[in-house]
């Protein structure tokens, strides 16, 4: 046989097996649907037809081989849906009873009327990008994971997919950082507690409110970063550096007036003097000056209102009658003097915020005196910093419903 002939002869029968598979394809329904759908196998010796996706089955959560335990606590019987979902990070090292047990977040849910996830990391660490642990060296798709067990848990409680927020603290707050970077528009907010952002090239997708609440003695995660930590095995983003990508995204700018800083008490609320320096805050309470990172100081800018001295015991404040005396009248009497402010607690935190040009807000807590971790419930320089970020993470909603899995 001639080389052409030959050729005309396989494309004759590569034609002819194209034709046979085309009417194998038009008998599986794709013309209407009328006939019974043929079992997927091999047709010709050019192609298969593929398995159609299963319609029901494990969702990606469960097959992540990572379902385990989930430490769910929702809100009280009879709360109106859908509500709220926030997702409890731990930090390096912990699992999430850490938060359970220790970020009174339970509590708050069932009155406030939202649900609380506490996830465990993989090897007790997530995968932030450059930190930490276990997780980071074997490269853990924890933001997807994370993705998948939010959508496991709106497909099963009346959550509202636009109230999704994500409070983490120390290497729980980086992924967390992280998981904004990615999936912003899928959260209504997220709040880091002695965080920073390890990941590179961090564009948020749409405006999130945030929350930023950092020691100004953390020797662990510096306000101002580190170009290396031992112990994590990487370099520190400085804090305000991890808030730029944020700054930008919900238009924010840095607080540089002196109405963009005040001093508040351990409710989160101004009780002060704008413009609070964070070095003349001492770390007993006494409002003295202590120390503190320069860069702290530098971020809250100028002044402090200084702490209230309380009158000694059986001192009466001044223009005032002393105690267990009834004022003095007549002539001689001196000119009443004007009522005395009650006594303020000493400040616990510096607060910055600055107008936004969207509906995200971005605010930031610097407690002068704490170290590393989350902030004390109870004693001196105490913050209740669960009712203070869902205060301001409570009423956010995010760009889109998701996560879209």
């Amino acid at each position: 046989m001639s080389a052409a002939r030959s050729r005309r002869f396989v494309a004759v029968r590569l034609l002819m097996s194209l034709l046979a598979a085309l009417l194998v394809v038009a008998g599986c329904g794709l013309s209407g649907g009328a006939g019974p759908r043929a079992r997927p196998g091999p047709t010709s010796d050019v192609g298969t037809i593929p398995t159609p996706p299963p319609t029901i089955g494990p969702d990606a959560f469960e097959q992540s081989g990572r379902g385990g335990q989930i430490r769910l606590t929702l809100p009280d019987p009879g709360t109106p849906g859908p509500y709220p979902l926030v997702v409890a990070l731990h930090s390096l090292y912990h699992d999430g009873t850490e938060p359970q047990r220790g970020w009174e977040l339970d509590a708050l849910a069932r009155s406030a009327g939202f649900a609380v996830v506490y996830p465990d990391g993989l090897g007790m660490s997530w995968n932030a990008g450059t930190c930490c642990g276990p997780a980071a060296a074997a490269s853990s798709d924890d933001v997807g994971w994370l993705r998948s067990l939010i959508a496991h848990l709106e497909s099963r409680y009346p959550i509202d997919p636009r109230r999704v927020s994500i409070i983490g603290l120390s290497n729980g707050g980086m992924l967390a950082y992280r998981y904004a970077c990615e999936h912003g528009d899928e959260l209504a907010g997220f709040a880091v507690v002695a965080a920073s952002l390890q990941t590179f090239n961090c564009t948020p997708p749409a405006p999130v409110t945030m929350v930023s609440v950092h020691g100004g003695m953390d020797g662990h995660v510096p306000y101002a970063g580190a170009l290396w930590s031992e112990a994590l095995q990487t370099g520190i983003t400085p804090v305000e550096v991890s808030l730029a990508p944020f700054r930008a995204v919900d238009g924010c700018p840095s607080p540089t007036q002196p109405a963009d800083t005040t001093t508040t008490g351990a409710d989160g609320r101004p009780i002060g003097a704008t413009g609070a320096q964070v070095g003349a805050v001492d770390p007993a309470g006494s409002g003295t000056a202590g120390p503190a990172d320069p860069a702290i100081i530098a971020a809250a800018g100028p002044g402090l209102l200084p702490a209230t001295t309380p009158p000694a015991a059986g001192q009466a404040p001044l223009g005032q009658a002393p105690l267990g005396q009834p004022p003095a009248t007549g002539p001689g009497a001196p000119a009443a003097q004007p009522p005395v402010p009650p006594v303020q607690a000493p400040p616990v935190a510096v607060r910055h915020e600055t107008t936004c040009s969207t509906s995200a807000r971005l605010v930031q807590y610097v407690l002068p005196a704490l170290g590393h971790g989350w902030p004390p419930l109870t004693g001196a320089g105490s913050f209740d910093t669960a009712a203070v970020l869902w205060e301001l993470l409570g009423p956010a909603r995010s760009a889109t419903a998701g996560p879209r899995i």
